[in-house]
């Protein structure tokens, strides 16, 4: 769907131009876009986010200690069941 969202001018930044985006549109602060230039257009597209929780933060706060604690048998002296202990 193609939205006419007005006109908007460049500005001077440090040694950047930057173009402003409304906020209406739903952007939201430290989005990552890509940026091309295609026969006179530029375009911007959202860069997807990383959708794994151990890398993209969403279980940095989750308290692993406390649900190891919580669970009904011992996980640190448990005897192996399987290849834990190989060194292949």
């Amino acid at each position: 769907m193609k939205k006419n969202l007005g006109n908007f001018k460049t500005r001077k930044n440090g040694n950047s131009i930057s173009l402003t985006v409304p906020k209406t549109i739903g952007v939201q602060e430290n989005e990552e876009f890509s940026l091309s230039y295609i026969d006179g257009n530029l375009i911007y597209k959202p860069i997807k986010k990383n959708n794994n929780p151990w890398e993209n933060g969403e279980y940095s706060k989750y308290d692993f200690r406390k649900l190891r604690n919580e669970l009904d048998f011992e996980i640190i002296n448990s005897n192996s069941v399987g290849k834990e202990n190989t060194n292949d």
